[in-house]
C-alpha cells in the first residue's frame, strides 16, 4: 500500500474513483454479533422431545433469527467506505468498532485487526491521556484537530492530521476518527521552510515588489541593510527606483522582465540616509502558477569594496602610468646624455710609428647602460685610451657612468701615467660612492699609447684584458704582468695599481671589450667566451675597422640566437697603421 494519498490515487483506483461495497460484503466485514430467539417447548406436550426433563437433556434450544445491520445501516457503510481519508469510528474510549478501506491501505490492516485495538495504538507516542483532553475539548467544539506521527503494520510512520467528532449511531455516543496523509504537504512545508530560511539568511539582498517596482512583496533583512530600511512596512512606502543613482535605468530593466527575460548589471545605489553603495542586481519577472507576471524578483550584491578596490586599482594604475612617462622621458634624456659623453669622433693622433684609426660599437641593455669608453688627447702623438664597465646597469649605473665621466677630464690634467690615473680615480671613486652605503664598483682598462716614442703603457682595474693583433702575431690576449692586474675601481681606496710598458708594433690591433658580449650564452649555456671573441677577430682580420666590430658583434649574436645582449656591450678597435 501506499503511505499518501497521491499515489493511492494512481495505483489503488478502484479504493478512490470507484466503490463496489454491496450489502453482502459489508455483512462479512461487519462481523456483527448474532441476536438469537429462544423456544422453550413443554414437557410431555405434542411434538415434544422424548429427552425433555430428563437430567442432562437440552431444555433450551437457540434458534437464529435475522442476521443484525451493520453499525449505522448500509447507507452509512456505503458513506463510510467512499470518503476519501482514513476513518476510525470507535466507541468513547477509544476501541476500534469499524473502520473504512483508506484505513487499511494507511495502516497496511484490516479491519478485523482494526477491532482488536484502541486507536491510540495506532499513534506514535499517544497515550491513553490523551483521550480525556480530546473528550474535554469536544464538550465545547464540534471537532478537535490533531497532528501526529502514525504507525503502521510494518512499523513505518507517516505524518498525518486527524480529525475529531462526536458521532451517535443507533442512540449510542461514538468516536470518528478521520486521518489525512500529509506526508507530501510537510514535505512542501520543509522545502518551503528551507527556501525561506535560505532567503532570510542569504548575504546578499532579495525582494518581491510588485509590477511598478514597488516594494510591497517580500524583503529579507540583507536588502533591508542594503536599502538602508527599519522594516517591511517601511519598504511597502517605497519603489526600488527611488535607490537608484539613475532611476530612468529602471524602465529598461521592467521591460525586460514583461518579456520574460532577466536584466543584470552593475547600479550606483542610494541609501535612505543619502550613503552611496554600488551593487551587482539582477532582476526576474515574478511569475503566478498560470504564467502571468504579477511582480518582479530583485537581488542585490553589494560589490561596494571591490568597486572602491577597482577605482583606487585605476587611480594608482594612473598614477604609475604617469610616473612611468616620467622616467622614461628621464631615461630618454639620460641616454640622450650618455651617448653625448661617447666621443663624437676620434682624435686625430699620429707619430712616426704610425696613424692610429679608431671604431666602437655601443649597444645598452636598456635605454642607459653602463659600459663606456673615453679618447683623451694628450698631445698630437699621444692619447690615453680608457674603458670601463660599471656594476649593473640602467639609471644607477648610468649616474656612475656620468661621475666617472667627468673625473676622467680633471684626473688627465693632473697625470699622464695610466697606473697613477686609476689610483687616484679610484680614491675619488671610493670618496663619493663610498657613502651610499651601497656597493658599486667598475672594471676598468687603462691604456696610453705613444705613436711618436713607439710604445704603450698599460695598467688594469679588474677588467678584461684587450686583445691584440700585429702582423707578426695572430690575435691573443695581452700579455700582463701579475702585479699590473689591479682590482676594480670602488672595492679598496687605499689601492695602488701599476702600469707596465711595451713596443707599439707596426700594424697593431687592440681590441677592448666588456664581459657584455663574450658572456653571451646559447641555448645551451655555453657562453660566446674569449676564444669566441678571437676566433671571429681572426675570421674578420683583413675588414676595415668599423666593419670588423660590427662582424664580432653579429657572430656573437648568432650564437647566442638573440637580437638584443642581456647585458651592455661595448666595443673599441684601435689599428695603428704604418706611415
Amino acid at each position: 500500500m501506499s503511505q499518501n494519498p497521491q499515489e493511492d490515487a494512481s495505483t489503488q483506483s478502484q479504493a478512490t474513483m470507484r466503490i463496489d461495497i454491496t450489502p453482502a460484503m459489508l455483512e462479512q466485514l461487519q462481523q456483527a454479533p448474532v441476536a438469537t430467539t429462544t423456544a422453550r417447548i413443554a414437557r410431555g406436550g405434542a411434538g415434544a422431545s422424548p429427552y425433555a426433563g430428563r437430567p442432562g437433556g437440552p431444555a433450551v434450544i437457540r434458534i437464529p433469527s435475522a442476521v443484525a445491520r451493520p453499525l449505522g445501516g448500509e447507507d452509512f457503510q456505503v458513506l463510510l467506505q467512499s470518503i476519501y481519508d482514513a476513518v476510525f469510528i470507535t466507541d468513547p474510549a477509544g476501541a476500534i468498532q469499524t473502520a473504512n478501506a483508506r484505513a487499511e491501505q494507511f495502516f497496511h490492516s484490516t479491519r478485523a485487526e482494526f477491532r482488536k485495538t484502541n486507536i491510540f495504538d495506532w499513534l506514535c507516542g499517544a497515550e491513553r491521556s490523551l483521550l480525556d483532553t480530546i473528550l474535554g475539548t469536544l464538550q465545547n467544539n464540534r471537532f478537535v484537530l490533531i497532528q501526529a506521527l502514525c504507525r503502521r503494520t510494518d512499523e513505518t510512520m507517516f505524518p498525518a492530521e486527524i480529525s475529531v467528532s462526536h458521532l451517535k449511531i443507533g442512540g449510542q455516543q461514538h468516536l470518528s476518527f478521520f486521518v489525512r496523509d500529509i506526508t507530501l504537504r510537510r514535505e512542501r512545508e520543509e522545502r518551503l521552510q528551507t527556501g525561506f530560511n535560505a532567503l532570510q539568511n542569504a548575504g546578499g539582498g532579495i525582494a518581491v515588489a510588485d509590477v511598478e517596482g514597488v516594494l510591497a512583496g517580500y524583503v529579507n533583512p540583507a536588502m533591508m541593510q542594503l536599502l538602508g530600511l527599519a522594516s517591511a512596512e517601511e519598504a511597502m512606502q517605497h519603489r526600488f527606483d527611488e535607490f537608484m543613482a539613475e532611476p530612468a535605468l529602471m524602465a529598461d530593466m521592467l521591460e525586460s522582465a514583461q518579456q520574460g527575460g532577466t536584466w543584470a548589471g552593475e547600479l550606483e545605489m542610494r541609501r535612505t540616509d543619502g550613503t552611496p553603495f554600488f551593487a551587482q542586481a539582477a532582476l526576474a519577472p515574478n511569475l503566478n502558477p498560470d504564467g502571468a507576471m504579477t511582480g518582479i524578483v530583485i537581488s542585490l550584491v553589494d560589490v561596494t569594496p571591490a568597486r572602491t578596490a577597482q577605482q583606487q586599482l585605476e587611480h594608482y594604475a594612473t598614477q604609475l602610468r604617469q610616473k612611468n612617462e616620467e622616467m622614461e622621458a628621464d631615461l630618454r634624456m639620460a641616454r640622450d646624455l650618455q651617448y653625448a659623453f661617447l666621443p663624437a669622433g676620434y682624435p686625430a693622433v699620429s707619430g712616426p710609428a704610425g696613424t692610429l684609426s679608431f671604431a666602437h660599437v655601443y649597444h645598452p641593455s636598456g635605454l642607459v647602460g653602463g659600459d663606456f669608453f673615453s679618447l683623451l688627447k694628450l698631445s698630437p702623438s699621444r692619447v690615453m685610451v680608457f674603458v670601463a664597465d660599471v656594476m649593473g646597469h640602467g639609471v644607477r649605473a648610468s649616474l656612475v657612468v656620468a661621475t666617472l665621466r667627468g673625473l676622467l677630464e680633471q684626473i688627465a690634467k693632473e697625470t699622464q701615467e695610466p697606473g697613477e690615473f686609476l689610483t687616484r680615480l679610484n680614491a675619488a671613486y671610493c670618496r663619493i660612492f663610498g657613502r651610499a652605503g651601497e656597493l658599486m664598483f667598475a672594471t676598468a682598462s687603462c691604456m696610453r699609447i705613444d705613436v711618436a716614442a713607439g710604445a704603450i703603457a698599460y695598467a688594469h682595474a679588474g677588467h678584461p684584458l684587450p686583445i691584440v693583433m700585429s702582423a707578426d702575431a695572430p690575435a691573443h690576449e695581452a700579455a700582463v704582468p701579475e702585479d699590473v692586474l689591479g682590482p676594480a675601481l670602488g672595492l679598496f681606496p687605499d689601492a695602488a695599481y701599476a702600469q707596465f710598458a711595451a713596443p707599439l708594433a707596426p700594424g697593431a690591433q687592440y681590441l677592448f671589450y666588456t664581459d657584455g658580449l663574450t658572456e653571451t650564452r646559447n641555448a645551451a649555456q655555453d657562453e660566446f667566451s674569449e676564444e669566441g671573441l678571437i676566433h671571429s677577430l681572426q675570421a674578420h682580420g683583413g675588414t676595415p675597422l668599423d666593419a670588423l666590430l660590427s662582424a664580432i658583434v653579429s657572430d656573437a649574436a648568432e650564437f647566442g640566437s638573440c637580437t638584443e645582449f642581456e647585458d651592455d656591450v661595448c666595443l673599441l678597435g684601435i689599428r695603428c697603421t704604418p706611415p
